[in-house]
């Protein structure tokens, strides 16, 4: 699958698994990704592509700004992610989107 600078994706593998991130550029089978907090742009978390899945594009201003290849702060990016969350959560059970349940 080919995935773009500025793509929403979620972790299917690892200790992050259920994670979103934003592509911060694709480089053959490796994606770096950003999510503001703990993986910020100066140190993006590399991932072959086969462990993440694609939330697809949101439209968004930061993901229009990375888009044209345009720098993002950290703090724009946990912004946008936490919007995409708000807006995208299912709280059936009193769980969010991308939770574990563990019991």
């Amino acid at each position: 699958m080919n995935f773009q600078r500025g793509e929403l994706v979620r972790t299917l593998k690892g200790h992050d698994e259920g994670t979103l991130f934003y592509v911060l550029k694709a480089e053959g089978d490796f994606l770096y990704l950003v999510d503001g907090k703990h993986r910020r742009v100066e140190a993006p978390k590399k991932k072959r592509c086969k462990h993440v899945a694609s939330e697809g594009i949101w439209t968004h201003p930061v993901t229009d700004r990375m888009q044209r290849g345009e720098p993002a702060l950290d703090s724009e990016i946990r912004r946008a992610l936490a919007a995409f969350r708000d807006r995208f959560s299912d709280n059936q059970g009193g769980m969010t989107l991308g939770e574990k349940r563990h019991d």
